[in-house]
């Protein structure tokens, strides 16, 4: 009897020591790969091209004319500040993803290198899931191709929960 439980203790103890080391190297991996998109660009610069047109906000504008711009407001994420706002600019065009040059940034496993597109044209909003892997997800329902979004629409990408707002 107490053989079996020597043998027991002996794979609780290796089942305890692979996920230290599996954490332990995820985490690692995780900074690396934050720490290359602070230094591999500035959010909203020039440089990154015309399709970066979000900007990227700490606190409500007040002074934003209503129905001008359209805001996506971070409600839950596991690489973005509760609360941060991206500001949609009339005509612009915003990709999200987990690779480093997306104008939307999210380091999630389950958000794809290149995930999802919102358009603002004409006033309206629209996202459109670039066929990534796990979907995106409009008010609890996936969407396939683009779909227009309201004030008060819930978009999710990866566990990155976006609230639309019109600012």
């Amino acid at each position: 009897m107490l053989q079996i439980v020597l043998l027991a203790g002996k794979f609780v103890l290796l089942l305890i020591l692979y996920v230290f080391i599996y954490k332990v190297v995820r985490s690692s991996t995780r900074e690396f790969r934050v720490s290359a998109n602070v230094a591999g660009r500035q959010f909203g610069s020039a440089a990154a091209g015309p399709v970066a047109m979000a900007q990227r906000v700490s606190e409500p504008e007040v002074a934003a004319p209503s129905g001008s711009n359209w805001a996506l407001v971070v409600l839950k994420s596991p690489s973005i500040k509760r609360g941060e706002t991206f500001v949609l600019a009339p005509g612009s065009r915003v990709v999200v993803g987990r690779a480093p040059e997306m104008d939307i940034y999210v380091d999630d496993t389950f958000v794809s290198s290149k995930h999802a597109l919102f358009e603002s044209v004409g006033g309206e909003l629209a996202v459109e899931d670039l066929h990534s892997t796990n979907g995106t997800l409009v008010n609890g329902r996936e969407i396939s191709g683009a779909s227009g979004l309201q004030a008060g629409d819930r978009v999710e990408i990866g566990d990155t929960v976006f609230e639309v707002e019109v600012r």
